[in-house]
């Protein structure tokens, strides 16, 4: 009965302690995922300071594998080169050793049951009395997951020590530490954490179960043991993934080799550094130490391993979309960011659409920027593209979009979030509205290209300059110029007030008995559809203003 209830209460120490350790991440991610990402972005322009960014997320967040998640994420969304990405990993390697020091200098030298009890009291009624919308709620939630991991780390000390008198320790230990190595990878492969894994045998050793050899061996074999989330992590994604999880494999692997390698001289340094600390705390010194040696010996060939890393995984998956498939829906504030350059992609594909539609080569009108007079006077001549093709791919792209804003919608509940995410939904629609518009107008195009008196040349022409107008204004828009939401209003404008001159135009067609009745309702269609378009690219010209307003009440919040 007494071996039960020690199992018991060993694995329910290890379960509290790996609870405590997801909630505080979920915790401390809501209370500070914005900043984490903005300090992502604006310190990673170096090797050192990404290097530096990694250790510092990693002892924040107190999971190396979260930090990884962000960093692939951002690689994925293009806000990080893979070689930034590789240092964050190396510097999450030496971040992940904090853990080892808090158990170590914490979990052991003093009763901690009384503290994990303070921590989950004060952090769970702040929890309960803050608003839902707070911040302090989520910094309350933190306190929680911090006295679960005391609390889970009290319980399997408490067990382990029990296990060291009622039974014969000695009949199962190895002779050979190394084996201990294989061991610590299996356990880490299993749950997930290293860090839960060195708490474990942080807990054998103080209960002089293992020797400080066999603890150090199997601490390296935890190390290795990350890999398998970070491979776990990289299947079935972008190349980029993959070569950052080779790159955290080659890493851990060769690291791992060389501390397995120098196991003796390494244990010798560490009690020669701190020779009278206890031994949970010169393992905690043994862990932080191999990993900065690794580190020392990689840091100098990340440019190369880069190099390398791009000449495997070459072959890119089939993706319509370019950004918000290498992000994960699960980080919100990252995929924000994907989201506003889909969404622009998705605008870009409109306007070659419509441009296309109307004889204008896209990067004449939208790059070079050359008059609207001389592009209709230069291109004349009809296009040979694959309309049905390029609708249908628009078509999908706002599939997929939506599909991916529906994911993020569940993602957080932040009110201002989801105010985001239905303004970027609305864009979405008329961004439909404006692609529907020109799909609709082409059989119309297609017969006023034909046309062969003057009035339906000149109304062929008008027609063409003001959808190329349209999207000149619109990109100039989407670039960032303060004045263009303006100019297309004005834009937009003239459209509505020149209703009457086609109509006079319309009256001048239908004097003329040339001009078939079928021609007189192909204008007066496409003056609806071009009014149609025109206004959609402007509603979302007004969306972006009223999606700047929701950021900086996001920030405000923040």
């Amino acid at each position: 009965m007494q071996t039960i209830t020690l199992w018991i209460e060993a694995f329910s120490g290890l379960g509290l302690f790996l609870f405590g350790m997801l909630y505080l991440e979920s915790q401390i991610k809501a209370a500070a995922g914005r900043a984490f990402k903005s300090v992502i972005r604006y310190t990673t322009g170096t090797h050192f300071k990404s290097l530096l960014t990694g250790l510092v997320a990693t002892a924040l967040f107190q999971s190396s594998s979260v930090v990884t998640l962000m960093a692939l994420s951002l690689i994925g969304a293009q806000m990080m080169s893979l070689s930034g990405g590789i240092a964050v990993i190396f510097g999450a390697n030496i971040g992940t050793t904090v853990t080892a020091w808090i158990v170590g200098l914490v979990g052991f030298k003093m009763d901690i049951k009384l503290l994990s009890y303070l921590f989950i009291g004060i952090g769970g009624l702040g929890s309960v009395l803050a608003g839902e919308e707070s911040r302090w709620k989520s910094y309350f939630g933190a306190m929680v997951g911090f006295g679960l991991i005391f609390l889970g780390l009290e319980g399997m000390k408490e067990s382990f020590a029990s296990f060291s008198t009622a039974f014969d320790i000695g009949r199962y230990r190895f002779d050979n530490p190394y084996w201990y190595a294989l061991i610590g990878f299996g356990l880490t492969g299993v749950i997930q954490s290293s860090s839960a894994s060195i708490a474990i045998i942080q807990s054998a050793l103080f209960a002089h179960i293992v020797g400080f050899d066999a603890a150090a061996a199997f601490v390296v074999g935890a190390n290795i043991g990350t890999t398998v989330t970070a491979f776990l992590g990289a299947i079935g994604g972008t190349p980029d993934k993959k070569r950052t999880a080779l790159a955290h494999f080659l890493f851990n692997v060769s690291t791992g080799a060389v501390a397995l390698a120098l196991l003796k001289p390494l244990v010798l340094v560490t009690e020669y550094i701190l020779p009278h600390a206890d031994p949970v705390i010169q393992i905690a010194l043994f862990h932080t130490i191999f990993n900065l040696l690794g580190v020392l010996l990689w840091y100098p060939f990340i440019d190369p391993l880069t190099r390398a890393l791009q000449k495997v995984f070459k072959k890119e998956p089939e993706h319509i979309t370019e950004y918000i498939h290498n992000v994960s829906a699960k980080l919100p504030d990252v995929a924000a960011e994907a989201l506003d350059k889909e969404i622009i992609h998705l605008a870009h594909e409109v306007e070659n659409f419509a441009l296309l539609a109307i004889n204008i080569p896209p990067a004449k009108a939208l790059k070079d920027r050359e008059s609207a007079e001389k592009l209709l006077d230069t291109y004349t001549e009809n296009f040979a593209v694959s309309y049905d093709r390029l609708y249908a791919r628009a078509r999908q792209l706002e599939g997929e979009i939506l599909r991916f804003i529906t994911h993020l919608a569940v993602s957080s509940n932040d009110p201002h979030f989801q105010d985001y995410l239905n303004i970027q939904a609305r864009k979405i629609t008329y961004l439909a509205t404006a692609a529907k518009a020109i799909k609709d107008m082409l059989p119309d195009l297609e017969s006023l290209y034909e046309a062969e008196t003057p009035e339906e040349q000149q109304f062929y022409r008008n027609l063409r300059y003001q959808i190329l107008q349209s999207v000149q204004v619109f990109e100039r828009a989407l670039d960032g110029e303060k004045d263009a939401y303006e100019k297309m209003n004005e834009i937009y404008q003239k459209i509505a007030r020149s209703y009457k001159n086609s109509m006079m135009l319309i009256e001048d067609m239908a004097k003329n008995s040339n001009i078939s009745s079928y021609m007189l309702t192909i204008a007066v269609n496409d003056m609806h559809l071009s009014k149609s378009f025109t206004k959609s690219l402007r509603n979302i010209l007004s969306l972006i203003f009223a999606q700047e307003e929701v950021k900086k009440e996001i920030g405000e919040k923040s």
